[in-house]
């Protein structure tokens, strides 16, 4: 497992479950995916599921550190004998009308040089998370305020998406991409107006440019062939008390 985030952590639980031992590496634990000097190949290991992320609106910030990330991954994986890499992305990343969004075009960049590098590469794509809402708040404060784009999206549990990385791994699934999205379109404020203890004042505001106006419209939403998985919205909020 390379990356220590939220996804990180959630794919190591589906994984645990499983009965896998993972090994977790990332730039805490000295493992940096921008400094392949740092990247020292391990043996025994039978997969690789790539987690890594920036948080940025720049293209080229993230489509630096993406690409950069898996080309160093894909190398290190295959120093170290291991064929199976599997790679997190997002629905609808490749899009033109997403094409304006720095951090999305980004994204479609990583998933390019992932299946150049390495045609045997998986990938699952999944709509925003339901977790996203919360996230989202911390990273866009304002003072007392906190911006919320407004986005027409099919949200989804992170746990599910793990569970289907997890599936990927122990070879459930054999395809080459899946998109995978929760049951209900939804927007990021409904998601975000229900949170408890804020710790700012959510306002919902337009994002700007064509990508924003996509988002709005419906850009984000996965198309007929996304498999839904995982609970909907109102029951994770409630089991989690949120």
């Amino acid at each position: 497992m390379v990356g220590g985030g939220i996804l990180g952590k959630a794919v190591e639980s589906a994984l645990e479950r499983r009965g896998h031992d993972v090994i977790v590496l990332s730039k805490g634990t000295g493992f940096d995916v921008t400094e392949p000097k740092t990247m020292t190949p391990r043996s025994g290991i039978d997969a690789v599921v790539e987690a890594t992320d920036v948080f940025t609106q720049k293209f080229d910030v993230a489509r630096d550190f993406f690409t950069t990330s898996t080309r160093n991954i894909d190398h290190w994986a295959q120093e170290s004998g291991i064929d199976k890499h599997v790679l997190v992305s997002i629905v609808n990343c490749e899009i033109d009308a997403m094409s304006s969004n720095g951090y999305y075009a980004g994204k479609a960049a990583q998933e390019r040089v992932a299946v150049e590098e390495n045609r045997k590469t998986v990938l699952v794509r999944s709509t925003l998370w339901y977790e996203f809402a919360r996230k989202n708040l911390d990273r866009m404060k304002i003072g007392p305020l906190a911006i919320v784009p407004q986005m027409r999206v099919r949200p989804v549990a992170l746990d599910a998406v793990a569970e289907v990385v997890a599936e990927c791994v122990d070879g459930e699934r054999q395809e080459q991409a899946y998109n995978v999205c929760g049951p209900k379109v939804m927007s990021l404020w409904d998601m975000t107006r229900v949170l408890r203890n804020k710790g700012a004042l959510p306002l919902s505001i337009p994002a700007p440019g064509p990508s924003g106006r996509a988002m709005r419209q419906g850009a984000l939403l996965p198309g007929p062939d996304a498999e839904t998985v995982g609970p909907g919205f109102e029951e994770w909020f409630t089991a989690g008390k949120r």
